[in-house]
């Protein structure tokens, strides 16, 4: 959960009663979060399918736009928590003039409007200017990208501003179940329109934005400030537990960032009608939901090792399926939606289970400034790599290229195992240090 630092002097009268902190309103921000998840349902987990339908792309092209993607959302992550940071700063200088116009608040409005017109490109371009349909993708895409990137992480501090405790680990809950089947809803939704106007989608996506705008009247124009709040002891395998979820998060946004841009490329090889493309498709957003669920109401798995080994071994099986389902011959639209539902649960096992100890153990300065966000940009810029080199590896040869990504993607996730374990044991080799 990233968190945005707060205004130091917003502890006043219109935020704050008895000393405390008003927490925005949880409704408001649970409604700005599930509009918000639609348009990043049908963009950031979607645009295969709209490039696939829109522009006829490949396997090579969708993974150049996933690369574009997730290298730009990095950027948009990282300065987040810097910009509104100096907002802050120059917030609480008297002589500045940013003092009443510039608020986090404030920007999360500006970057709504700027993915709302932003949206309008593609559509415009294919009714006026037919030509530069696929430039004007790409410069959506090139501003869309980095400015969510901005927007999730100062959302998350109005969710976590003025929660501890119960409190705040319910709140998070909600908002898991909420953007995850906000996620759901908009693959189903993007259905009718793909294959007779796909640029269609990314235009209606720029009308949630405006509308997302009339729910920030009830945000306070600075996150409130996060409580602090008394921790029991934490069993001492929470830490371990935490470190190896941590790079596991990395390693899950590979396999899903490889998975995402050739998921319509599989679908044509399967012979699937285009308009039940996106809500087969939905299968893993919809375990993932169920995962989520689950998890917070039983709490078996807390300080369980077979979680983490049973996370990431889900999401490589669930991915290998995927691959090879098109080679399944009558058993392919099983086979993947086999593998959809596994990697999905996978996915979520690792999510949840990063986020879990990340608040359990308290550890909060490594999420704040938009960072969490940032390194889930890592993963989103991986996972095309991964499957541009299998693609030169195998001279664009199908059978080639299942087999190479496969091997890409689970080098990259093992790989991410081994680099927790030598964390985990780099930070016991301190403490041992410190005891002597």
């Amino acid at each position: 959960m990233a968190t945005i630092p707060p205004n130091p002097n917003t502890s006043s009268s219109s935020n704050a009663i008895g000393g405390l902190p008003v927490p925005t309103p949880l409704w408001a921000v649970l409604s700005l979060t599930f509009l918000g998840s639609l348009g990043t349902g049908a963009v950031t987990n979607g645009f295969s399918f709209i490039a696939t339908e829109g522009l006829s792309y490949g396997r090579k092209m969708n993974l150049l736009l996933a690369l574009v993607l997730g290298a730009t959302y990095i950027v948009g992550a990282i300065i987040a928590g810097r910009l509104v940071a100096k907002i802050a700063l120059r917030a609480s200088q008297s002589n500045s003039k940013f003092k009443s116009t510039i608020t986090p608040r404030s920007l999360l409005l500006i970057t709504l409007l700027i993915i709302s017109l932003a949206c309008q490109l593609p559509i415009i371009a294919q009714h006026q200017a037919p030509e530069l349909m696929e430039h004007a993708l790409w410069l959506f895409i090139i501003i869309f990208s980095p400015a969510t990137g901005i927007f999730w992480p100062i959302v998350e501090g109005y969710l976590s501003g003025g929660r501890s405790g119960a409190t705040l680990r319910s709140a998070i809950g909600r908002f898991n179940i909420t953007w995850s089947i906000a996620l759901v809803f908009s693959f189903w939704m993007m259905a009718p329109l793909l294959s007779k106007s796909p640029f269609l989608i990314i235009s209606l996506l720029g009308g949630f934005q405006l509308l997302m705008g009339l729910l920030l009247i009830w945000f306070p124009s600075h996150p409130p400030k996060h409580l602090e709040e008394h921790r029991d002891p934490v069993p001492d395998v929470y830490y371990p537990l935490l470190t190896i979820f941590r790079v596991l998060l990395i390693a899950s946004y590979i396999v899903l960032s490889t998975l995402s841009p050739l998921l319509p490329i599989v679908e044509d090889k399967l012979g699937i009608d285009v308009h039940w493309k996106t809500p087969l498709a939905s299968a893993w957003l919809t375990s993932r939901v169920l995962l989520f669920i689950f998890f917070e109401r039983w709490h078996g798995w807390h300080g369980r090792w077979w979680t983490p080994w049973t996370g990431m071994g889900l999401m490589l099986v669930g991915f290998s399926a995927c691959m090879l389902s098109p080679i399944a011959q009558s058993l392919g639209l099983a086979v993947l939606i086999f593998g959809l539902c596994v990697v999905g649960v996978g996915i979520a096992m690792t999510y949840y289970g990063a986020l879990y100890y990340a608040m359990a153990v308290g550890n909060a300065e490594v999420e704040a400034g938009g960072k969490h966000e940032a390194v889930i940009g890592v993963g989103y810029t991986l996972g095309p790599i991964c499957g541009l080199i299998g693609y030169q590896a195998s001279d664009g040869d199908p059978t080639g290229f299942r087999i190479w990504v496969i091997i890409l993607v689970s080098i990259a996730v093992i790989s991410s195992s081994l680099l927790g374990w030598f964390l985990i044991r780099r930070d016991r080799r301190k403490k041992t240090q410190l005891v002597d």
